[in-house]
């Protein structure tokens, strides 16, 4: 319980250093707004004694590794994202604000908290001379929220240097740790057909409009409420003036899944379609970015290391299975034990009204310190 008191003091320190991070905006695709958050990052860290290095990207702000070298035999990977789905000016309606229990502000949840208590808890170790297991890393990534195309590769290769992974995204908003993410994809089909006049001689035309038709049914097929797969097809369009039949028409699909093998079976159903009039051809791009996180044995086991340590505490968050992918995506499919979903504790991420329960947040900062130290 010592853990947690320390935890509860740092209340008034810890809502500064959000306010902090909340007034920087960092819309994925603004890199000097992005640019200006990494550069007050890169210098708390480094202030706290964190060395920290930095990589240049081009098209979105830059990525910090954070590194504090410690002695002993368990390395860790905090992961964290600093970019947020609201634009530049969203402050002026959206401040940040507190009413009671509850901290209100535009990526407050999603996760500038989560990376608040990243600092934290590496201050609560140097002020109570805590004892580390072993070496930690915080990545601050800048494009989680657009796919991490521009910091997968350096999420993986730090994820094969340590031998656990700490994801400080929110949890469920009923305080669940996330233990099990379903993959996460988007497809694009692209249908070819014959126009023709829809009139004088509509026969003479071969419709994409029709075949697209036809593809929303078979991908709505896919779909297994056993597994908890979705499948679905979000965005459409075909056809250019009325009196005309579609010759091109084009859909988005966005899947969901919870395992590998569902990844394989809907990837080669949908690169597989063949339209029911051979006169239109179709072409198929992309697939599932985000694997599956899955709970694995390795995960489960992490999992178990938290829910202990919970235990002593009189604490129960529960766990639970979302929808939703993140960066521990990635690492959980190298094999790498993740746990997700010990940053805040809150609601609303990416809607008007996302906020963080601040005490139940406190107690995922004594959490995570919990798991990084010999505590």
């Amino acid at each position: 319980m010592i853990l947690l008191d320390f935890a509860y003091a740092q209340q008034d320190a810890y809502l500064k250093t959000l306010e902090d991070l909340v007034d920087f905006e960092s819309p994925t695709f603004h890199r000097a707004a992005s640019n200006a958050l990494a550069n007050h990052l890169q210098g708390v860290l480094r202030s706290d004694g964190w060395q920290v290095k930095r990589l240049t990207q081009s098209e979105v702000g830059d990525q910090l590794i954070a590194s504090w070298q410690a002695p002993g035999d368990t390395s860790t990977l905090i992961l964290a994202h600093y970019d947020t789905v609201w634009p530049l000016g969203t402050l002026k309606d959206m401040p940040f604000r507190r009413n009671g229990d509850k901290v209100y502000g535009p990526g407050v949840c999603d996760m500038k908290a989560g990376i608040t208590n990243s600092i934290h808890a590496l201050r609560l170790v140097h002020t109570h001379a805590l004892t580390l297991k072993g070496p930690v890393t915080l990545l601050l990534t800048s494009d989680e929220e657009a796919g991490s195309h521009h910091s997968r590769d350096v999420i993986e290769d730090l994820a094969k240097e340590h031998q656990r992974v700490l994801v400080v995204e929110p949890s469920r908003d009923d305080g669940a740790i996330k233990v099990g993410r379903k993959g996460v994809g988007e497809f694009r089909l692209y249908f070819k057909g014959k126009s023709a006049h829809a009139g004088n001689n509509p026969k003479d035309g071969a419709s994409a409009l029709r075949e697209l038709a036809h593809f929303l049914f078979f991908a709505e097929e896919l779909n297994d409420d056993v597994t908890t797969t979705s499948v679905n097809v979000t965005v459409a369009q075909a056809g250019t003036v009325s009196n005309v039949i579609a010759e091109e028409a084009s859909v988005r699909v966005d899947v969901r899944v919870p395992t590998r093998s569902e990844t394989e079976r809907v990837t080669n159903a949908i690169y597989g379609y063949t339209p029911r009039d051979e006169r239109v051809s179709v072409s198929v791009t992309g697939g599932v970015n985000r694997p599956p996180l899955e709970p694995t044995d390795q995960n489960r086991s992490l999992y178990q290391e938290a829910k202990a340590v919970l235990d002593r505490w009189g604490l129960d968050f529960g766990s639970a299975v979302v929808g939703g992918g993140s960066d521990g995506n990635f690492t959980s499919a190298l094999g790498i034990p993740t746990l997700d979903g010990i940053g805040a504790a809150g609601g609303g991420p990416h809607a008007r009204f996302e906020h963080i329960r601040l005490r139940e947040t406190l107690e995922r900062l004594a959490l995570l310190t919990a798991l990084i130290t010999e505590s």
